[in-house]
């Protein structure tokens, strides 16, 4: 009997089965300690003193099971005792029922049962091989939280114990015996590699041996085979339709119930819902296929016996033999090779007429089926050629995903970038600082392009501090700040004059930045910063700041410039220019390298996957791919 006991509440109508203890029932078999001395001594001790009580381990809806010491063989057992209150006629033969089917099932996988009497004050009781371990109901529950027990048991090795269990249960058949509630709970997965299948209250005698006394029916397992109104015996989402409707099942209920633990080791999830909500589910169900749910967890050859288990048609289901066969002869490797190749097939043909299609959906649903397809065959040439293309082409238009993703990358660059322009604007308003130290004729266009230049600094410097939407306002008002300030610096030098410098690199700067704006809008207004003063000087508005005399003679209308400060002025503006614009190609130039050196090896690691013949960078229709 397992050490952490269940607690089982039996009646005619409902079984229904919890994990709690309950408290310890009075009662013993042995009159003291004493008689263990006596037992080395004397092997003959009295049936009264045989048994040494000893804590409870357990409590069901008959009694209670205790650890005892076989004081007459010297060994540790389990000793199950019926409760006085549970005492009628029913209940012992109910009691004694239980012992006996457990008593004849002779196999390793049963926990044999050793004495059945009476204790001194009147109680039967029935005598088992202790056990240890745990259920396979809280292994299950385990690995779903703790990866120590994954590792400890992973499924392949719960598949193999699974095997043992299917085996246990066909040596009960053979023996006309149902067992009826087969469940996580009542299989227990010994300390020492052992399994038992627990729990045989529920079971059914289909037939009984004349050499052997007969056993007691349960209600409801009558030869008319007939039950009362709301008659249930099982457990909610282990038992099949047909147990629903009636308890005189045969085998064939115990191989449903094992389809649904076969589902539970493969998915981590229960077939169906637990307690009442699970009796319509498993009406309505045909069967129960983990792929269904869960395909990325199925495995074709389980999949399919575990959906032929739990069938909703019994004569449909297999024997529990011919489940543990199949699981079997999955871990030793004897697959079903052309169902999988079967099943790949109708994966590469669903890629196909996805791939057919434009659009991310239906790209996305090429590849996952493309992949499905492989892992069941390998050499699936369909699914190979779909799956080289995807890989190897791009769309005609980025998904969302991906693209938010490069944006995201774009950002970090355009933030570093923008370090290193705030600090050049700071540099550019030094220089237009030292502008006051020149003859004034006008003051004002000065000082208003100081103050633009020094509020493009401060705008470039608060965009520079954290990555920005590629559609940021920030940007636009940077741009405007910036034509500002060439219009200012056309008004001071004439639009000839430095100012055709600085509009060069400020719109080469601002076009090789992803800014998520197209280029009119960059190129545009830098060009009407330089168009628009020219223009008024040709209209007479303005002064004219330019003559052909033997030359282009240029002469600034807001300050008064001589030939050496000019030359001064030029030179600085085109080494300013060519810094700036040099840092920020640079800066772009290598991360366009970085980017185009992960793609080549994304590519070439792809590339490894298929075959060579897939490889072709010419894309085909759909319907010719892997021909």
């Amino acid at each position: 009997m397992p050490s952490t006991g269940s607690d089982r509440t039996a009646c005619c109508n409902l079984v229904v089965v919890t994990d709690d203890d309950a408290p310890t029932l009075q009662g013993s078999l042995a009159r003291g300690p004493t008689s263990r001395q006596q037992a080395i001594d004397e092997p003959m001790i009295p049936d009264d003193e045989r048994y040494d009580l000893g804590k409870q381990i357990g409590r069901g809806g008959m009694g209670e099971v205790r650890l005892a010491h076989d004081i007459r063989i010297d060994r540790e057992v389990a000793v199950k005792l019926m409760r006085p209150e549970q005492r009628d006629p029913d209940t012992i033969a109910r009691f004694y029922r239980e012992a006996r089917i457990q008593g004849r099932l002779d196999h390793p996988a049963v926990a044999p049962v050793h004495d059945l009497g009476i204790d001194a004050q009147g109680n039967p009781y029935f005598v088992m091989k202790r056990l240890t371990g745990t259920t396979l109901a809280e292994v299950l529950e385990g690995r779903a939280k703790d990866p120590v027990i994954r590792e400890k048991w992973p499924r392949r090795q719960l598949l193999a114990k699974f095997v043992d269990v299917c085996l246990a249960v066909e040596f009960a058949h053979t023996r006309g015996i149902v067992h009826r509630d087969l469940k996580p709970a009542n299989i227990m997965l010994g300390d020492f590699g052992e399994v038992y299948v627990l729990d045989w209250g529920l079971a059914r005698v289909i037939e009984d041996s004349r050499r052997s006394r007969p056993i007691v029916p349960l209600p409801g397992d009558s030869g008319g085979g007939h039950t009362a109104v709301g008659s249930v015996l099982g457990t909610p989402g282990y038992m099949p339709p047909e147990q629903i409707r009636n308890p005189s099942v045969d085998g064939r209920a115990d191989v449903y119930a094992l389809g649904c633990i076969l589902y539970e080791i493969l998915t981590g999830h229960a077939a169906l819902p637990s307690g009442m909500e699970a009796l319509d589910a498993t009406l309505d169900a045909p069967c129960h296929r983990p792929s269904e749910r869960f395909p990325e967890l199925s495995i074709p050859e389980l999949d399919e016996i575990c959906a032929r288990a739990t069938a909703a048609e019994r004569h449909a289901r297999p024997t529990a033999r011919e489940v543990g066969d199949a699981v079997q002869a999955y871990l030793d490797g004897d697959r079903d090779l052309a169902r999988r190749r079967d099943l790949a097939r109708h994966h590469a043909r669903r890629a196909q007429e996805a791939f057919a299609i434009t659009g991310d959906e239906a790209r996305a649903k090429a590849m996952r089926e493309a992949g499905r397809a492989l892992v069941l065959d390998p050499n699936n040439v369909d699914a190979q050629g779909v799956l080289a293309h995807l890989l190897l082409e791009a769309p005609d238009q980025i998904p969302d995903i991906a693209r938010t993703e490069a944006d995201l990358e774009r950002a970090v660059t355009r933030q570093a970038v923008m370090v290193w322009m705030w600090r050049g604007y700071a540099a550019l308003v030094a220089l237009m600082l030292g502008l006051f130290a020149l003859p004034i004729r006008h003051i004002a266009p000065i000082i208003i392009g100081q103050l633009l230049i020094v509020a493009t600094a401060v705008t470039v410097f608060v965009a520079s501090r954290r990555p920005l939407p590629i559609k940021s306002p920030i940007f636009l008002l940077i741009l405007w700040l910036n034509t500002g300030s060439l219009a200012c610096g056309a008004l001071i030098f004439g639009p000839l004059m430095i100012v055709p410098i600085y509009l060069v690199g400020s719109i080469a700067g601002g076009l090789s930045q992803p800014i998520g704006y197209r280029w009119p809008h960059v190129a545009i207004p830098h060009t009407l910063a330089f168009l628009v003063p020219l223009g008024l000087e040709w209209l007479g508005v303005l002064p004219s700041t330019y003559h052909l005399d033997h030359g282009l003679v240029l002469t600034p209308w807001a300050i008064d410039v001589e030939g050496p400060v000019a030359a001064i002025l030029i030179v600085t503006s085109i080494l300013s220019q060519v810094a700036i614009i040099s840092v920020m190609l640079v800066m772009q130039r290598v991360s366009q390298d970085r980017a185009q050196d992960r793609l080549h090896a994304q590519t070439w690691h792809l590339q490894q996957l298929l075959p060579r013949r897939t490889t072709s960078r010419k894309r085909r229709p759909a319907s010719d791919l892997g021909r």
